[in-house]
């Protein structure tokens, strides 16, 4: 009675909607958190160690189109031992993690992509492409189930970024470019853009824990703003350098207000809908190209291919690089493309309308639970909502959702985190006087019939 109490109370406090995604009973069950878990400490790696696999070793191996030979093993092996560590501290789970919206939203986005293999253009291809995808998140998400006194796991993340830079550095230097920037280790250049844009963002936050790391952090810095320039990847660190800034001023007006990350990016992307070509405009206004580097013929000739299949998509990665594929219909250059270089269209092209907006849940309601992170640990709310606004609009101009790509498991990680992370914030938060006088005040009101019938 006093946990619920004490945690509506806070609710009300704050302004916030947390009990719509976040049951209140659940924070009062939450395991114990303990390091002496047996293989706690290799749960807590293992996720890194995705991101290490997908930025460091997976790059230097080509994609066929075909399926990758090192993808079939890696990611079953790997998710085996994630569930059987999981089982063996199975007593320990916090089964209100996967209640969590984000999750929930998550899981029935698999559910609905593994229905649409049924009506997909390749469905073997779908099929195997959905396994790896849920293979990922279990690996990457399912150790968070398991309470740990851990602080996060982005002092092991930052690490695999900086020698994912150094090699690259070291391929710029004695590779020739491409012709249209230098693309590193990776088979593009925007590959190597997003690499320096995210470690851009995580040295920032090292840079200001002011540590023994912040000499690391400045020059990851200086690595990440010399190989965006070599990659010439603008659009990945205007996006960065707008991410930092753009989150500082929204924790800082959630703090002033009741709103949340979420309501203040929603309220922004409704707006732009009412503008008339606004990624066009900007492109025009600050490179002086409205196409955005012939980004909007292949827009418009995706927006024509879902028109054929509005509500339920061609299938699940059942598009691109399938054989006999529809895109081959496309014309001149953008039959080339690998990708819709809209992480937006790109969901609505394979699953639909429907998929579209189970997905979306997913993406605000991860956004929305930043807000609790905020209230405990300023400085952490703002790598959380750094990494995840990045997300939101690097996806403006390129498709970086579900691909198995070093910048999708750090986004999941860093969902994973905020979901934790407010799971424990919610656990520990203090009652409020006024639900201490409300407790007190039952009491009383229950030991007075006593007091009566004695007498």
């Amino acid at each position: 009675m006093w946990g619920h109490s004490t945690i509506q109370c806070c609710d009300r406090k704050h302004g916030s909607e947390m009990p719509k995604l976040l049951n209140p009973e659940d924070s009062d069950r939450l395991p114990v958190p303990s390091e002496g878990s047996s293989g706690g400490a290799l749960l807590r790696f293992l996720p890194t160690f995705a991101i290490f696999y997908t930025a460091m070793i997976l790059p230097f191996f080509p994609d066929d189109g075909k399926g990758r030979v090192e993808n079939i093993l890696f990611w079953p092996i790997m998710a085996v031992l994630v569930v059987a560590l999981v089982f063996q501290n199975r007593s320990r789970v916090d089964y209100s993690f996967f209640r969590s919206v984000p999750i929930v939203s998550l899981i029935a986005y698999f559910v609905f992509a593994a229905a649409s293999v049924t009506w997909a253009f390749n469905p073997d291809l779908a099929f195997s492409r959905l396994v790896v995808q849920v293979l990922a998140f279990i690996v990457v998400v399912l150790p968070y189930a398991v309470p740990t006194r851990s602080k996060n796991a982005i002092p092991g993340v930052f690490p695999c970024y900086i020698i994912a830079l150094a090699v690259s550095a070291v391929y710029v230097m004695t590779t020739p470019p491409s012709p249209i920037g230098h693309p590193g280790y990776f088979t593009h250049k925007q590959e190597l853009g997003l690499l320096a844009a995210v470690g851009l963002i995580l040295a920032s936050y090292e840079l200001l824990q002011r540590s023994w790391r912040s000499p690391f952090a400045l020059v990851t810095i200086g690595l990440a703003f010399w190989l965006v320039s070599e990659s010439e990847s603008k659009s990945a660190f205007a996006f960065a350098l707008f991410t930092l800034i753009s989150s500082a001023l929204i924790l800082l007006v959630c703090w002033k207000t009741r709103l949340t990350p979420a309501i203040i990016v929603a309220t922004v992307m409704i707006a732009s809908i009412f503008v008339s070509n606004p990624i066009e405009r900007l492109g025009h206004r600050f490179y002086d190209d409205p196409t955005i580097t012939g980004r909007t013929g292949i827009w418009g000739f995706v927006e024509y291919q879902i028109s054929h299949k509005p509500w339920l998509g061609w299938g699940f990665h059942s598009y691109y690089f399938v054989p006999n594929s529809p895109h081959n219909s496309a014309p001149g250059y953008i039959r080339l493309m690998p990708s819709s270089h809209s992480g937006y269209l790109e969901l609505k092209l394979e699953t639909g309308r429907i998929g579209y907006w189970i997905f979306m849940v997913f993406v605000y309601s991860s956004l929305h639970l930043v807000e609790r992170v905020r209230r405990k640990d300023p400085l952490r709310a703002w790598l959380f909502l750094s990494v995840q606004l990045f997300a939101v609009l690097i996806n403006l101009l390129d498709s970086t959702w579900l691909t198995l790509s070093h910048f999708w498991i750090l986004y999941l990680v860093v969902v994973a985190e905020t979901i934790r992370y407010a799971l424990s914030v919610r656990e520990r938060a203090p009652a409020p006087s006024g639900a201490v006088q409300a407790v007190r005040l039952g009491s009383r009101r229950r030991v007075a019939p006593l007091a009566g019938g004695a007498r």
